[in-house]
């Protein structure tokens, strides 16, 4: 059995008075602003593990805690300790062995498991806070023992399973809600003479990630710069700006803090890269500080264009020797899920277990400090093998994409259009952004769609030029979406995106064709049947000739030959016609597929063209079932087929639900599409007529 050495007490010196306090405890931040109870680690368990991300306000709520317990005399001792390395932890075992048991603290390592034996056999309750715990290995054979009577207060920006262990609870400690930033910030500001609206507390701490250290030195910066929330704002978005140069010098740091936010993750993430596999946690948090901060699949960061931009990165030397610089020629997928874990651990990222896509969120002003740290050609770079990522990742059939993977690849290539989109151009890399374009018009936001690809189509002519490749697509891709959209000038557009398709490709190329193929819609939709039948004619003459093998296509062609000349003379015959073609289409395609639901709207419409309306109504109840298995009820082309499904049942004599249905879908255009767009205004008229004819 260990034994302790006590030592008589000196002459003069009073003997120790309880409750007693070894170590000292930070201040109370400035205007302190207190949190939800399970956020501040309100658990029964005798050890609690406050854990999170640099600046999340750990520290101030393990020292809420501690002095908590003081005033309600829960505690006779508590010992404060700095625990950042294992000899700092030592050093104030060794101190509080020598107050309260009269240990030789001359030996830190012994007088520290003194300290902890004594620990295990007193009956007066304890408290121990190890503040800002490194790394686990530090307390190993540390640890405060499992008493009745004893409290242990663990904070760390860790998660490693070698932190867990019996009677210990892992508490997360997050961002202020919303509600906690907006009220800390207008009493932070007030108190300096500021008054400050909610609007603009809520704005500030919206760009700020409601990080409490980030609210608090940025209040102080813009306090001591005599700024408002507004000014303070417009530098923050201001890309010529820094992080570092939008936050306090060290010597003004408020509430004695130790490092500006942005220099608070550096070190965090020099441990990440130090794990295994070495050197990778790094570059992988660089892919991740370029996409957005809600959500990335962790597919997108594994994937091999991820793998391959890690893999031209060193490995730093971790051995403190002046070895070689070791690279990684190829990094396996399960190290690049390793290098992620790693950033997981050290709460840089979040990595959600319950979640089947393992999203990774990543706190934005992490992202910020990462890409703030690289030059402009790593920079680029990063941006590049990310978009690859995403186009990789981005699942193909219009019907999936307003599924919840494509709206979280959609977040991500807008957030890296907004950081690097103009970087990318010299590397090719932007082949992410017209296919986030396309994605939300097939989700059916068809204005956000337009308005993308306008912005896409004049970078491209600006960078490209008006005939390169990937310029005549997005021209293509811009004229489909305003022509979808119902926009006046669709039209003029298409034409346009002929032409120059014409002077690049020729009339014959396949690409040339898809536009010529629009524009024939275009006609047919504008009152011109016969002028379509005469353009996809044309069409289906050079497929045959010249692209014999693009079978779908064909087929296509012959749909919409003959639901035109259906329509141009009334003639019912084409209906058998476009039901023979429908059946080979399906035998190409799934049921759900874009072209399939079109020759089955063509069909229908066709039918109640020609004195069927109920067989019309018939088939778009299928379709109706199709598309809210696969689109949802509210998506702009389910809103189409339920407004003409309603539409044939009035023709059918079924004039009492028609009327209902077309007033649910009328509500749920004036919600999706708003009050004035053309479809809502036709539905309005329908509905309108439907209910006089009723009367």
């Amino acid at each position: 059995m260990e034994n302790l050495h006590y030592h008589p007490a000196e002459a003069g010196r009073a003997p120790l008075a309880w409750p007693h306090q070894v170590g000292v405890v930070p201040p109370e931040a400035h205007c302190f602003q207190p949190r939800d109870a399970r956020t501040a680690g309100d658990d029964p368990a005798p050890c609690r593990i406050l854990c999170g991300l640099g600046g999340a306000g750990k520290t101030q709520w393990a020292a809420r805690l501690a002095r908590e317990a003081q005033r309600a005399g829960a505690v006779a001792l508590l010992v404060w300790v700095t625990a950042s390395t294992r000899e700092a932890i030592e050093s104030v075992y060794a101190q509080a062995a020598q107050e309260v048991a009269g240990a030789d603290p001359t030996d830190p390592r012994r007088a520290a498991h003194q300290f902890l034996s004594w620990l295990q056999r007193t009956e007066r309750r304890w408290l121990i806070v190890l503040d800002d715990v490194a790394d686990p290995a530090d307390l190993r054979g540390l640890w405060p023992p499992h008493r009745p009577q004893g409290q242990v207060l663990v904070t760390t920006r860790r998660r490693d399973a070698a932190l867990m262990g019996q009677g210990r609870a892992f508490v997360e400690v997050g961002e202020f809600t919303p509600d906690e930033s907006r009220s800390y910030l207008r009493t932070k500001l007030a108190a300096h003479g500021h008054r400050v609206t909610d609007a603009a507390a809520e704005e500030l701490a919206a760009d700020l990630g409601h990080l409490p250290l980030a609210l608090a030195q940025a209040a102080s910066y813009l306090t001591d710069q005599g700024l408002s929330c507004a000014e303070y704002r417009r530098r923050l978005h201001d890309r010529r700006r820094c992080l570092p140069d939008l936050l306090p010098e060290h010597g003004e740091l408020p509430d004695d803090h130790r490092e500006t936010v942005s220099a608070v993750w550096e070190l965090s993430i020099e441990r990440a890269d130090q794990l295994r596999p070495r050197g990778l946690a790094r570059p992988f948090l660089e892919m991740a500080s370029v996409l957005g901060p809600h959500g990335i699949p962790a597919a997108v960061l594994t994937g091999e264009p991820a793998r391959a931009y890690a893999g031209g990165c060193p490995v730093p030397d971790a051995s403190g020797d002046e070895a070689e610089e070791v690279w990684y020629d190829e990094v396996p997928v399960e190290d690049a899920e390793a290098a992620l874990r790693c950033l997981h651990r050290l709460s840089l990222i979040t990595l959600d277990p319950d979640d089947a896509r393992q999203t990774v969120r990543v706190h934005g002003l992490v992202q910020r400090a990462t890409r703030e740290s690289l030059d402009p050609e790593r920079l680029a770079t990063a941006a590049y093998h990310a978009g690859t990522c995403l186009l990789l990742a981005w699942p193909t059939a219009p019907h999936e994409q307003d599924g919840p993977l494509a709206r979280m690849l959609r977040d991500n290539a807008d957030a890296l259009y907004d950081i690097a989109g103009e970087a990318m151009w010299p590397l090719h890399g932007y082949y992410a952004f017209n296919q986030s374009a396309d994605s939300y018009g097939c989700a059916g936001m068809r204005p956000k769609a337009v308005a993308m690809l306008e912005e896409l189509y004049a970078s491209a002519v600006r960078h490209l030029g008006a005939d390169h490749a990937y310029t005549l697509k997005v021209q293509h891709q811009l004229a489909y979406w305003r022509t979808r959209n119902k926009d006046a000038d669709a039209s003029d557009t298409l034409m346009a995106a002929l032409e120059s398709h014409r002077r690049v490709y020729g009339d014959d190329h396949i690409h040339t064709l898809e536009v010529k193929g629009h524009l024939a819609e275009l006609l047919g939709r504008g009152g011109f049947p016969h002028g379509a039948v005469h353009v996809f004619e044309d069409i289906l003459g050079v497929l045959l000739r010249r692209h014999p093998d693009e079978r779908v296509r064909i087929l296509e062609a012959r749909c919409q030959i003959a639901f035109w000349n259906g329509m141009a003379h009334r003639d019912p015959a084409q209906i058998a016609a476009l039901e023979q073609l429908h059946d080979a289409l399906l035998a190409e395609l799934d049921a759900a597929d874009e072209l399939v639901l079109t020759s089955a709207h063509n069909i229908a419409a066709l039918r109640g063209e020609c004195g069927d309306p109920a067989g019309a109504a018939a088939l778009l109840e299928e379709v109706a079932r199709i598309e809210e298995r696969t689109r949802g009820t509210d998506h702009p082309e389910s809103l189409t087929t339920r407004h003409n499904l309603a539409f044939y049942r009035a023709k059918a004599g079924d004039l009492d639900r028609a009327v209902a249905e077309l007033s649910a879908v009328l509500d749920d255009r004036c919600r999706v599409l708003g009050e004035d767009h053309p479809s809502t205004d036709n539905t309005r008229d329908k509905l309108a007529e439907l209910r006089a004819s009723a009367e």
